[in-house]
């Protein structure tokens, strides 16, 4: 008897180990405060379309992904700091102020040429994709660690 609740335990364990994340549409008002704050500063008036949470099944972990008018998706984590913002119409641009001064105070004096199509960020640094190809990290002092052309 014991072998059998051995081994039916290992097979529950085995198939939450192999699972696949759990996505799961939910209301804004679902989201994290911070992530609703974020939307309501940086996205002010803009339609939210749609909210989708996902859970890693592996590890219990959940991330946000808001898709908003103008074909604008901004990706949260479980506490509701952004990860990832991506532009995807030529009509739509990144709005300013979304990270620290000495980064904008960078992309203003040597990526002011250039339009912001995806933005992440990790905390310590943050990856600019621009519509020309081009991609750069600059670091939270605001200074270039990486260009790609």
């Amino acid at each position: 008897m014991k072998k059998i609740v051995a081994l039916l335990a290992v097979a529950m364990f085995a198939s939450f180990a192999w699972a696949d994340d759990i996505e799961k549409k939910i209301a804004l008002q679902e989201l994290p405060e911070k992530a609703q704050e974020f939307i309501a500063t940086y996205f002010q008036g803009v339609k939210v379309k749609k909210v989708i949470k996902t859970i890693d099944a592996n590890n219990f972990i959940e991330e946000f992904d808001v898709y908003l008018a103008g074909k604008i998706q901004v990706e949260f984590d479980m506490v509701g700091a952004w990860n990832e913002i991506s532009l995807k119409s030529k009509k739509t641009t990144m709005p300013r102020f979304i990270y620290p001064t000495r980064i904008t105070d960078t992309l203003d004096e040597q990526f002011a040429d250039k339009r912001i199509v995806k933005v992440s960020n990790d905390g310590m640094e943050y990856e600019f994709n621009f519509s020309d190809g081009s991609e750069v990290t600059i670091n939270a002092l605001g200074k270039v660690v990486e260009f790609e052309k």
